[in-house]
């Protein structure tokens, strides 16, 4: 028999740190439910968040065990579906639209506090793209390789804008990493709650 475990309550423990009502402003998009945000979601629900946009086409893989916020279990179903389950499981009255497709723009809605956590420096650009064109809240990027990381907040002000454009780089100017070498959950973890700080910020 579930417990039913009110806001306060869940909360009690960081409600001098978090402002709950703040952070519910807007709707979550997460772009990329693997490495990085496949936990960013996971934290996010349990700092509190509520609304999410998920969208990743991709489904579990067994190399994705080791890096990535899925289980054995979990294998060969969507990865949205999966981390959909998993903010469920946390909080049964978080709500989430699941989308098992490519990025487009439109997936996003507005005023969204959009989460870049893609693979690939086309796909940011384009969403980099969409930002400034849409009416979105604020931008934030998360990348990783095995032992590093890099995360942006970037806003509507041009210092901002124009810092973050700066760091897209053509792809084929990407470090290439051996295949054993890509990734470590230690990196992924990290970049996902250093976003979130940033996110609570």
């Amino acid at each position: 028999m579930l417990a039913d475990i009110g806001i306060e309550e869940r909360h009690l423990r960081n409600a001098s740190i978090i402002d709950q009502e703040r952070i519910n402003r807007f709707t979550v998009s997460i772009v990329g439910v693997g490495a990085i945000g496949s936990h960013l979601a996971e934290i996010l629900a349990k700092l509190g968040v509520q609304k999410f946009t998920l969208i990743d086409f991709d489904e579990v893989d067994s190399v994705n065990l080791g890096v990535q916020g899925f289980y054995e279990r979990e294998v060969g179903i969507p990865k949205v579906h999966a981390v959909t389950l998993r903010l469920k499981a946390i909080c049964q009255d978080v709500e989430v639209i699941e989308n098992t497709t490519e990025y487009t723009a439109d997936l996003i809605p507005t005023q969204s506090v959009v989460f870049s956590c893609v693979d690939s420096m086309k796909t940011r650009r384009q969403i980099f793209r969409h930002f400034c064109e849409k009416d979105w809240s604020v931008l934030f990027d998360g990348r990783m390789a095995a032992e590093s990381l890099r995360v942006f907040c970037v806003e509507r002000d041009l210092k901002s804008i124009s810092e973050y454009r700066d760091s897209l780089f053509p792809e084929h100017e990407s470090y290439r990493e051996a295949c054993t070498a890509r990734a470590t959950i230690y990196s992924a973890m990290m970049a996902a709650a250093i976003l979130c700080a940033q996110f609570k910020k």
